[in-house]
């Protein structure tokens, strides 16, 4: 006897004769597809969609540095002479230092009108903020305050064998589900037919 590959298949198929097409199992296979339709188009939306995280994060303030962190400082004050720009330096671990020069430089812009300041310092992790300050005309005065916090933007994207596996969950449970409400449907309703033939008896 010949060797039937067909012997693999286990997806064996009923010869549509010994099938009964039923309206309630129209209205259940109708509701399933569009069910899957939508999910599907959800997954889809989601998938092809950049969500963009917002991460802040604060360093250990013991970790690698010592507790200190590295500032570059570099701004231009096109409006305001140079003598009259000074660098403070202050943080809530103790720190205060007024009218800080070290590794600090001043460049004349606008034929000495403005200035530009650069400066390299180290400041302290757990709170820091330094000031650069400078005065209009005696007893006023102006400061910017900065506190250097890293951020981090990164995008995110939803895997494509995670898109795969999330369809393919969601048609072979809508199909399964559909067919147990169709079967318990359909067994229940042959159950009150037989009641109703034995009731006219």
């Amino acid at each position: 006897m010949p060797f039937d590959f067909r012997r693999f298949d286990i997806y064996r198929k009923v010869p549509k004769d010994l099938t009964q097409p039923t309206y309630t199992g129209a209205i259940i296979s109708i509701c399933c597809c569009l069910f899957i339709l939508f999910l599907f188009l959800s997954e889809l939306t989601g998938f092809i969609t950049t969500e963009v995280v917002n991460e802040l994060y604060v360093d250990d303030p013991d970790k690698d540095s010592g507790g200190k962190i590295d500032v570059s400082l570099n701004i231009s004050l096109p409006n305001l002479h140079c003598e009259l720009v000074g660098l403070d330096i202050q943080d809530e671990m103790g720190r205060h230092e007024v009218g800080h020069i070290d590794n600090s430089m001043k460049i004349p812009l606008n034929n000495g009108a403005g200035c530009r300041f650069e400066g390299q310092f180290s400041i302290n992790k757990e709170y820091v903020a330094y000031s650069h300050t400078g005065r209009i005309i005696p007893a006023i005065w102006f400061r910017y305050d900065l506190s250097p916090i890293t951020v981090k933007y990164t995008e995110r994207r939803q895997p494509l064998y995670r898109f795969i596996t999330t369809i393919c969950a969601i048609i072979g449970g809508t199909f399964t589900v559909a067919g147990i409400l169709d079967s318990c449907i359909f067994t229940a309703s042959e159950a009150w037919k037989k009641i109703q033939l034995g009731k006219m008896h």
